[in-house]
Parts: structure tokens; C-alpha cells; sequence
């Protein structure tokens, strides 16, 4: 089997058949999100997935594109259907987080940090982004992408991403990739958002937002400061120069010396 392949029938080597079976591999999409939002609206039950080989509009969050070249990554979505809190559903994203990297670690042997909120990370590199989206009432779309092989990317993004095969030196498997994060997503349906303590525990041995200094961007506002821990609910508690402390719970930090920010 090529190690690069993303298919039904690869999948199937990783996936039982009833598992299998909540499972959509397309060529190609504009973005896997849209599908299964779609797909959610028309009825898709839980844990219904979509992955695409190529994606022509992936996004990220704050709308950014996410570049998708075919063959090259892991562009997935899952759909997860929750009676949860509405006050719950922000730290959704940092349970993927959490899922996604351990995915990572299993498949390719290196655990990546964590950028808060949503970016995993190694050697000081992005490779891997997560958009949560609602979809209706109750239903969640989670869009996971991930740098697997090395690719010729736009100049604005290869100086900033990385991939597995360029951190590790060897290509995994797509296939495998995916499954065993469908397998982790599985896992996370069951525990959201009862069994928080160990998805907070790994978001924090792994955020590599914390001890560092940040640009924060709230609505029109923007200002720096230190990050100093992530709060139970997983938002970012900072301190700003003047010595006064509060918490991110949404907008866009960079952390200095990071994708180039200084």
C-alpha cells in the first residue's frame, strides 16, 4: 500500500467496518468543513467524518486560508453532536488540541506543543491547525489539518509550517494518521465535557504559549504582555506591563519569536 495513500480502502486497514462506515474520502473538496456542515444539516449522525486528499478553500481560524496541497496532509472533519452547556463549548477547541496531538505522537512518534489556542507546533514550526465550527443546534463541526509530507508551499506559509516527514525524516501514513485520530476524536465524544482533568492537564504540559511574551488582539484593541497559565476553562490569563492580570478567552495571540512575530 502507498504510504501516501488517502482512501476508503486504506482507511479499511486501519478502521472497522462499522466505523468505516461514517466515513467520506473525496479527491477533492473546496473545504472539508463546508461538506460535512452540510451533511450535518441533511442529518449526518455523530461522528460522521469527512477527509479530503486535496482541499481548494481550506480555512483556519479569523477566516485565514489553510493551504491543502493534494497528497501532502491530513485535511479531516468530524461531526460531534452535544447536549453540552453552551458556556462549554469554547473549550472544545483545546480538547481537540489535545486529541490531535496525541494522534501525532502515536502515528509519528513526536508529541507537538501546543500554540494557544488551536496551533500544534514543533521546533518552532506550525504543523497542524483546528477550526471548530457549530453546524445547528447541538451539532459541532471539528476541522483538523495537518502537514504530513513535504510540499512546495507559498513562500508566506513555508516560512512559518513544517511537516512530519520534514521533522522525523520518514513520511506516515495518511491512512493511519487519520484513523487513529478518528479513534481519539471517538474518544473525545465519550468524555465531553464530563472528564475535563486530563484533556486540561496534557493542554497544559504541552501549551508553549505560557512563559512567553504576547501580542493580544481583542476587537480594535491590541497590546502585550506575558502569558502567565491556562485557567481551568482553558482560556489564557495574561499580565499586562502595567502588572495587571485577566484572561483571553477569545481573539488572536502571538507569542514573540514565533512564525516570525516580534
Amino acid at each position: 500500500m502507498n504510504s501516501s495513500e488517502i482512501s476508503a480502502s486504506s482507511l479499511g486497514a486501519f478502521l472497522p467496518a462499522e466505523r468505516l462506515s461514517r466515513v467520506r474520502v473525496f479527491p477533492e473538496v473546496d473545504s472539508t468543513n463546508t461538506v460535512l456542515k452540510q451533511m450535518a444539516a441533511e442529518g449526518a449522525p455523530a461522528g460522521t467524518t469527512v477527509i479530503a486528499d486535496t482541499q481548494t478553500a481550506g480555512r483556519g481560524r479569523m477566516d485565514r486560508r489553510f493551504v491543502s496541497p493534494a497528497g501532502a496532509g491530513l485535511y479531516l472533519s468530524y461531526l460531534l453532536r452535544t447536549d453540552a452547556a453552551p458556556e462549554q463549548l469554547p473549550e472544545l477547541t483545546a480538547w481537540v488540541a489535545v486529541a490531535a496531538a496525541e494522534a501525532v505522537r502515536e502515528t509519528a512518534g513526536i508529541l507537538p506543543g501546543i500554540k494557544w489556542v488551536n496551533d500544534l507546533v514543533v521546533s518552532g514550526r506550525k504543523i497542524a491547525g483546528i477550526l471548530t465550527e457549530r453546524s445547528g443546534s447541538g451539532a459541532i463541526v471539528i476541522g483538523v489539518g495537518i502537514n504530513v509530507s513535504k510540499s512546495a508551499l507559498p513562500s508566506d506559509v513555508a516560512a512559518m509550517a513544517s511537516s512530519l516527514e520534514a521533522v522525523t525524516g520518514k513520511q506516515p501514513s495518511r491512512a493511519a494518521l487519520a484513523a487513529t485520530l478518528i479513534s481519539r476524536l471517538d474518544r473525545l465524544t465519550a468524555d465531553f465535557p464530563e472528564h475535563k482533568a486530563p484533556y486540561l492537564a496534557a493542554y497544559r504540559e504541552s501549551c508553549i504559549t505560557v512563559g512567553q511574551e504576547v501580542s493580544v488582539v481583542r476587537g480594535t484593541e491590541t497590546y502585550h504582555a506575558s502569558a502567565v497559565a491556562v485557567t481551568d476553562d482553558f482560556s489564557l490569563l495574561v499580565r499586562r506591563k502595567d502588572g495587571t492580570e485577566e484572561t483571553v478567552s477569545s481573539g488572536e495571540v502571538s507569542v514573540r519569536g514565533l512564525y516570525g512575530y516580534v
